[in-house]
């Protein structure tokens, strides 16, 4: 069997929603976080920190309430390291009615490749929340998580998930789902099936979520159905029927983003979210790092799913460098067969980030000055993590982090 490589570090997957203790409240995060494992032990805490801050407005109708617009300011702080992610999302909002909402979410996770085409996630995660000047409440929730890749462009995976509540209520959770995932060029699908049972409160849903992602946009669709529930019909638990989420991203400039959604999406028992319609609006700036994302677009699942795309070596981004027809200038092409966007950086560039160009299937290039020597540099795929590419040779770098190192003659 040929030895398989997770090729992608998941990023902190940031979801629309808002843990709620029977009030209003707008969307903000249901953080996790995906690490994969490149197939040999590395350090697990060599990796890149990545930071941003997102500022919007929303008009939003919760599950028995009327509708009320929000202002949001929404930092985020993220690590990726090879074997190891960390994230951290702040909220404040504020409502028409004046009353504010602060809440704070953290999660963890780490992935291990138990044989070629199989890995254990072990992920953790926690919440807290207050609204005006009720009591704090939160969460605490730890999964696990079995991956099974069929091939670079597709797997599926089985979870468990368990853990407690902060506040008013004792009770245990306990989560199971499924799912399936497959990766072509620009387009991810993914599909799942769940339940949560919460005390007396028991549901099973029913997930698909579709992703198109291009170099300057991103477009998500979401869907769902809950078709079976046992709950009191209280405020804030599970309700049966079906809903849908569109969500879109586009770049204003290197480091700048506008994000635009709406729809509707279920309650959530276990993490305290009350279902509701909305539309938001943002604006998000990267304050250092780099995250191609925004915080609010994508579901875990479908994160996952992207993120966790593996190739067979010979598949892996693979750079040749080669003389272009202007004297001293280089065509640097990667050959990248599941990419939506590619980037370069070296010694050459400052170490600022490149964009290159899509000049046929699974081949990206860009020309750029150099000097005959020595030069170091990584290649990033569709905004993930910095990865010396096949063709150059592996050293570590000033900071510790590995770079590869190509000859100019």
């Amino acid at each position: 069997m040929p030895r398989w490589v997770w090729a992608r570090v998941a990023r902190v997957a940031s979801g629309s929603r808002s843990p709620a203790r029977r009030v209003s409240r707008t969307s903000v995060c249901t953080a996790a976080a995906v690490a994969a494992v490149c197939g040999v032990a590395r350090s697990p805490v060599a990796g890149q920190v990545s930071g941003s801050l997102e500022v919007g407005a929303s008009i939003i109708e919760y599950d028995g309430f009327l509708v009320s617009g929000a202002a949001v300011i929404s930092p985020l702080f993220r690590f990726d390291g090879p074997t190891l992610s960390l994230g951290a999302q702040g909220n404040w909002t504020r409502f028409e009615s004046g009353n504010q909402v602060v809440q704070g979410t953290a999660a963890a996770a780490w992935l291990l490749t138990l044989r070629d085409r199989w890995g254990l996630e072990l992920s953790g995660s926690t919440g807290a929340s207050r609204y005006a000047d009720q009591p704090a409440t939160g969460h605490v929730l730890t999964r696990a998580r079995v991956h099974a890749l069929f091939d670079y462009r597709s797997g599926a995976w089985i979870a468990g998930t368990t853990g407690g509540s902060v506040g008013d209520s004792t009770q245990v959770p306990i989560e199971v789902a499924a799912g399936a995932w497959t990766v072509r060029n620009r387009l991810s699908l993914v599909g799942t099936v769940g339940g949560s049972w919460l005390g007396e409160s028991r549901h099973i849903d029913v997930r698909a979520a579709a992703r198109w992602t291009t170099p300057r946009w991103e477009l998500e669709a979401r869907a769902g159905i809950r078709p079976w529930i046992r709950s009191r019909g209280r405020v804030g638990e599970a309700l049966t029927g079906a809903w849908t989420e569109i969500s879109f991203l586009v770049a204003l400039g290197e480091r700048t983003s506008l994000t635009l959604s709406g729809g509707s999406y279920p309650s959530d028992p276990v993490r305290r979210v009350l279902g509701a319609k909305y539309v938001t609006a943002g604006f998000r700036v990267i304050a250092f790092g780099s995250e191609r994302s925004p915080t609010a677009l994508l579901t875990r699942e479908l994160r996952t799913a992207r993120d966790l795309v593996t190739e067979l070596d010979s598949n892996s981004p693979r750079i040749e460098i080669e003389p272009a027809a202007v004297e001293f200038e280089y065509a640097l092409r990667v050959h990248a067969a599941v990419a939506a966007s590619v980037e370069i950086m070296g010694d050459f560039t400052d170490w600022h980030a490149v964009p290159l160009e899509h000049v046929e299937e699974g081949i990206w290039e860009v020309v750029l000055p150099l000097t005959i020597g020595v030069h170091r540099l990584n290649v990033r795929l569709d905004g993930g993590a910095w990865v010396v590419p096949a063709g150059a040779r592996r050293e570590q770098g000033d900071f510790g982090n590995p770079v590869g190192v190509v000859v100019v003659r």
